[in-house]
């Protein structure tokens, strides 16, 4: 069987004063203590080999003994393995049972379908190739259904082989039902994972910490605000949260949350900024000080209304209009004027200071917005700000269907998984059908359990099953052969067996989840029908075919994994930030269709979405594959960082108030996001090619040119409030430019 992900822990190396010392008899005193920590450390592993023990023999007596029902005996077990150790559900045990209860219509419908599709060969293949395809890609939804994907192929696999017997099928369902009850009764209740905060009370802890951190207008920020703020944001990292609890799936309270996670980690990242900046002890202008304010009661109001959780009554909540009026005084302060009298070393220090403070302002907008869409106020997209939450008023069925398409690509790298799967199990399914192979069945196990995403991993793979399979082989067809069909010592092994197999296999790796799973395998059928020891090395048989069908496909389906995809998805994200610096220029400089968002705004920013889901699934795959050390590659999560870049001025910019003039000022931002956004396309094209480095290297922002255009602000109360208005616009502008330039700086750095 395939170890649980996440679930390998190395054996821990001996200390240099555990030599001699340890050894008989003082190392016997140990002992005790030594098993404790074992078990301490590897508690999940554990829990989930007692849990999956349990109920797969609580399972089987019940039918084989109690109902002298064989086949429902089998049908009980093998569902509790699949959905228990086959699969890598993830959660607490509250999570997981929930998990396993909601996939009994998909299992129900998937052992049907396999026992119909068992009466001719081409059926169960073309059945198989559907399955496999569908099963696999439906992972897209969400990290709970992608970890039971593993184990929900084995409810279409294992009835889908002669006999072809629907007459049984009334046992196959109410061995799966039960087998799936007696799984989700023993996540819950036998050494439950624990229970993790969840994802909205990590939300209100990060608003309460950023309110808090608002709250200083100047001079020197205690330590443990500053300690607290960079804990809640490090929390919300991706990385950071349980996969059970991540905001993936594409409901809209789902991208609610992923929404305002953004806004409040970009919200407590500039805030920190600005007040870790040189100078930042300063007094700071009265309407800093009041937007500072407003920031900090805006993000409180939305922590309180996290915590609270109810829907939103009409009129109350978290508002964003308060925020916004302290805003505009910030927004029309006389930025240029000021940029004059600086030196040239000096403008973008203060364009930056400048900016973090307009975008800790504009990132408590969208959380008081996300956090009201949340709450069940689709109204949002109503509000000035609210032109980022376009998907509010979107029906679910369009959001699954967004989200499933999305990976429609063969640039996909789950889409290039679902194909290797499906083809996989495909031919196996034909394998073992035109072969006529007595226990087809684990030909398909092998197969589901042994392919990888890279040629590499599979050849490691497949040696260390093998090596597994036949040392199992050989301990269970010395049992076979000594107990005979004394079913009494198979029914007292079958629980301490598995036991065996689930904890050292995920603990000690591949060959021993093999090598236990054969013999599982042994002790099991012995029960169900007469065998002899020659059922050990048809086990190893099967295996080695399954083995060879799953290296067949390694090879010929992407044999190189992730790594082709990475560069090409983030050549595509590089180009598509291009393009969307050019909307966001044209629509800036020259007021081209900004009342509804440009001519292809929506669906520009549709492409950048999913040039970013791309290179995200590609880089997360490709940081998981083993790989053996190669040139030095670009900082891969810096493209990321200036597709976010891009995102966040292409939503914002457009709506803000303000006429870029005059026209020379217009042609000098014009040409600036040109130039930026040729660099990116350049290195889009040394992406794809990989040929040296690249040609161009990325080019500052010349402020000089800016200033010699640019007219002067009038004194504070002088100007009019559309020329103020435009100032403000273009410095903001100015510094969008100037993040993706230094984004793209930080690429070629480490290129």
């Amino acid at each position: 069987m395939r170890p649980q992900q996440g679930a390998s822990p190395r054996r821990a190396r001996g200390r240099a004063s555990d030599g001699p010392a340890a050894a008989w008899p003082g190392g016997l005193r140990r002992l005790p203590e030594r098993a404790g920590e074992f078990v301490r450390g590897h508690r999940a592993v554990v829990g989930n080999a007692v849990r999956v023990t349990a109920a797969s023999c609580v399972a089987f007596y019940i039918c084989r003994y109690g109902l002298d029902r064989a086949v429902m005996s089998v049908y009980a077990t093998f569902t509790v393995v699949s959905l228990g150790a086959l699969a890598r559900i993830p959660g607490s045990g509250r999570q997981r049972a929930a998990t396993v209860l909601t996939a009994l219509p998909a299992g129900l419908v998937l052992i049907t379908l396999g026992t119909l599709l068992a009466v001719r060969t081409w059926a169960a293949v073309v059945g198989m190739l559907v399955v496999g395809f569908l099963v696999a890609y439906a992972g897209t939804t969400g990290p709970r259904i992608a970890g039971a994907a593993p184990g929900m192929q084995l409810l279409y696999i294992l009835p889908c082989f002669p006999p072809y017997a629907p007459d049984t099928l009334g046992q196959r369902l109410l061995g799966f039902l039960l087998g799936a009850v007696l799984l989700a009764a023993a996540q819950r209740i036998l050494l439950p994972e624990p229970d993790t905060p969840p994802f909205r009370r990590l939300l209100a802890g990060a608003a309460e910490a950023a309110a808090d951190l608002a709250g200083h207008h100047g001079g020197p920020v205690p330590e443990p605000v500053l300690a607290r703020a960079r804990t809640a944001a490090d929390a919300l990292r991706p990385a950071r949260i349980p996969p059970a609890d991540l905001p993936a799936a594409p409901s809209l309270a789902h991208k609610a949350m992923a929404h305002a996670a953004e806004a409040v980690r970009t919200l407590l990242n500039r805030l920190d900024a600005l007040h870790t900046a040189a100078g930042s002890q300063h007094a700071y202008r009265p309407e800093t000080t009041a937007l500072l304010r407003a920031v900090g009661d805006a993000a409180r109001e939305a922590a309180a209304a996290l915590r609270h959780g109810a829907r939103l009554p009409p009129g109350e909540g978290p508002r964003a209009g308060p925020l916004q009026s302290e805003l505009a005084p910030v927004r029309t302060h006389r930025a240029l004027d000021t940029l004059g009298r600086l030196s040239a070393d000096d403008r973008l220090t203060y364009l930056r200071r400048r900016s973090l403070v307009v975008q800790a302002a504009d990132s408590a907008v969208v959380l008081v917005l996300a956090t009201r869409l949340l709450l069940g106020d689709r109204d949002v997209d109503q509000d000035p700000a609210g032109h980022a939450f376009a998907y509010a008023r979107a029906h679910a069925a369009e959001l699954w269907w967004r989200r499933l398409t999305t990976h429609l690509t063969p640039r996909s790298v789950i889409f290039q998984n679902a194909c290797r799967f499906a083809l996989g199990l495909a031919a196996a399914r034909a394998v073992a059908g035109l072969l006529d192979l007595q226990h087809g069945f684990w030909v398909l196990l092998a197969t589901l359990t042994l392919t990888r995403t890279t040629s590499l991993e599979t050849r490691s793979e497949v040696r260390q099953a093998l090596l597994g399979t036949l040392i199992g082989a050989v301990v269970a067809g010395g049992l076979l052969a000594v107990a005979h069909n004394h079913g009494a010592v198979y029914a007292v092994l079958l629980p301490l067996v598995m036991l065996l197999a689930f904890t050292a296999g995920p603990l000690r790796g591949l060959a021993w989840a093999q090598g236990g799973f054969t013999l599982v395998v042994a002790v099991l059928f012995a029960q169900v029908a007469p065998v002899t020891w020659q059922l050990a090395p048809v086990r190893l048989e099967d295996v080695l075919a399954g083995s060879l069908i799953g290296l067949v496909c390694g090879l010929a389906a992407w044999p190189r994994g992730a790594a082709p995809e990475v560069r090409r998805n983030m050549a595509t994200l590089c180009q598509a930030v291009a393009d969307g610096i050019g909307r966001t220029a044209a629509l800036v400089a020259d007021r081209a269709g900004a009342a509804d968002g440009g001519s292809d705004g929506g669906a520009g920013i549709l492409a950048l979405n999913r040039a970013m889901v791309l290179a995200q699934e590609s880089l997360a795959q490709y940081q998981s594959e083993p790989r053996e050390r190669t040139a030095r590659q670009p900082d891969w999560p810096a493209v990321l960082v200036a597709g976010a870049d891009a995102r966040r001025g292409e939503r914002l910019l457009p709506g803000r108030p303000g006429r870029i003039t005059p026209h020379e000022v217009g042609a000098w931002l014009r040409q600036a996001a040109e130039s930026t956004a040729a660099d990116y396309r350049a290195l889009a094209r040394h992406l794809r090619t990989g040929d040296g480095p690249p040609e161009v290297l990325p080019r500052p922002l010349d402020l000089g040119a800016l200033l010699a255009v640019a007219p002067p602000v009038p004194p504070a109360g002088a100007a009019p409030p559309a020329r103020a208005d435009s100032a403000a616009l273009l410095v903001d502008s100015v510094i969008w430019l100037d993040a993706l330039t230094a984004d793209l700086a930080r690429i070629h750095r480490e290129m």
